[in-house]
């Protein structure tokens, strides 16, 4: 997406447009260009977001005056209403499809209609913001927004629109009354910026993409693989999803950052975690505290006993699960989680160690990457039964295209997102900013070191979709 010709094209004319034009324009030259980012990936998506903004505008509206006038009672029903109406259509899109599929009945519906049954692109994400939003003017944490521009720029911000993060209206929402201080030459913003997006490209094109095009084969057929290789793709599939999501969020940030906007960080070197409570404070942050601000909090939290407090983990690790897609794989991936949770939480989190909670996770990736329930124990019997078999080691490297400069490749790239973890995680910031602190003959030695190795081993061109993120399937 963010490598595709037209966003760099969209990006270069809104750039222009944004400084050029007059202040007071600013808002509606972001809405603009983030409808019209809508409407490229998906036209039918622009419809409901655009219907969603609207009634979900006017619904905080009418919930903050009811509040005003004491009817709080009418307030309650009416965001529980609401809320209750995006979770239906949340609901609808995402499993409607594939229940007319358990059910037998897709081979009856039209095409048509499946199409349209299909989730629109980045409805998990705004439909959550604006739950989240709701639920914030109904308990008096933010004044519903009055200007429809700023508001509908909350929920469609084009950098983040399809993969996050999820932004809290309380953060956001000040920036966009804020746009007219932001001045187009400060070189301090467009170089942190320019850092973020290169980093989060050489993650993506250089080190998710790479491994793609290993772990793919090894899903698709595992039987041809013996369980070293299939132990491996595990490993493989691990890095590659943290490389793919965390990549598009660095390089949403720095977009983001062009236009004075900061955006909620997302990762925080989510593999050093020493336990999956720590993990799930560093993994998909906005997501984590998304769900603990309101649905575990709100569930009662740790407040109401030892059996309570479990019963809502596995609650948000279900809804977790239900979120991320349409399927029972989905919904083990999930309470796998909340299971690991549980017995970090009975253990009294005695055990503590990184290369035990990244396989514990690794795991989990299993039915999370999976096709289907039955795929990924399809997966998991063949790496339990297959065992070694040394004399088919060329042919299974030769079927995944792996020689020695590939090797090579993927190895360094993962040892140098490895020590920028480690970087990070000891520095208590992210790598791009560690790199803006460097002198400057440091800083344009690693911009052009990281140029190279995408230009060079980047995995891009023609016949090579490298615009679909992992996370636009969610």
């Amino acid at each position: 997406m963010f490598v595709s010709k037209f966003f760099l094209l969209l990006l270069g004319i809104t750039v222009p447009a944004f400084f050029l034009l007059p202040v007071k324009w600013r808002a509606g030259v972001l809405l603009t260009a983030s409808y019209v980012f809508c409407a490229h990936m998906e036209p039918r998506a622009l419809i409901i977001l655009a219907a969603i903004t609207a009634a979900t505008y006017f619904m905080a509206v009418y919930i903050e005056k009811l509040r005003d006038r004491g009817c709080g009672g009418k307030a309650g029903r009416t965001v529980a209403a609401a809320i209750c109406g995006l979770t239906l259509l949340l609901v609808l899109y995402k499993y409607m499809g594939y229940l007319a599929e358990c059910f037998g009945v897709a081979d009856k519906l039209s095409e048509h209609v499946l199409k349209n049954l299909m989730m629109p692109v980045g409805l998990s994400f705004y439909a959550f913001q604006a739950t989240g939003y709701l639920a914030d003017v109904y308990k008096r944490r933010i004044a519903a927004e009055r200007n429809f521009c700023h508001f509908a720029c909350y929920l469609s911000f084009f950098p983040r629109f399809v993969s996050g993060p999820i932004e809290r209206g309380e953060r956001f929402l000040p920036q966009m009354r804020r746009l007219g201080e932001v001045r187009f030459w400060n070189r301090g913003r467009l170089s942190a910026a320019f850092t973020y997006m290169l980093w989060g490209s050489f993650m993506k094109l250089v080190v998710a993409d790479r491994l793609g095009g290993m772990v793919n084969p090894l899903f698709a057929e595992p039987e041809a693989f013996d369980s070293f290789w299939l132990l491996l793709g595990v490993m493989m599939y691990s890095i590659q999803i943290y490389c793919d999501f965390a990549g598009y969020s660095y390089i949403a940030a720095g977009c983001a950052k062009i236009f004075g906007i900061e955006l909620q960080k997302n990762f925080s070197a989510p593999y050093r975690a020493v336990n999956i409570q720590e993990f799930w404070r560093r993994w998909h942050i906005s997501l984590s505290s998304w769900l603990r601000d309101y649905i575990y909090i709100p569930l009662g939290g740790n407040r109401k006993g030892v059996f309570r407090k479990n019963l809502n983990i596995l609650i948000v690790f279900f809804v977790c699960g239900a979120w991320h897609g349409a399927g029972l794989h989905f919904l083990v991936w999930g309470l796998l989680h909340g299971i690991y949770l549980l017995v970090d939480s009975l253990t009294g989190q005695r055990i503590r160690s990184r290369i035990f909670t990244f396989w514990l996770v690794g795991v989990a990736w299993i039915f999370f990457r999976a096709e289907s329930l039955e795929g990924a124990f399809r997966y998991i019997r063949q790496l339990a039964t297959a065992g070694l078999r040394p004399e088919r080691l060329r042919q299974a490297a030769e079927s995944l295209q792996l020689n020695g400069t590939e090797i090579g490749i993927v190895v360094i790239g993962i040892f140098i997102v490895w020590l920028a973890d480690r970087l990070c995680d000891r520095e208590k910031m992210d790598i791009p900013i560690l790199i803006q602190q460097k002198t400057n003959g440091k800083r344009y030695l690693v911009f052009y070191l990281l140029l190279t190795a995408i230009f060079i081993f980047g995995i891009y061109g023609s016949g090579y979709h490298t615009e679909q993120f992992i996370y636009m399937r969610f």
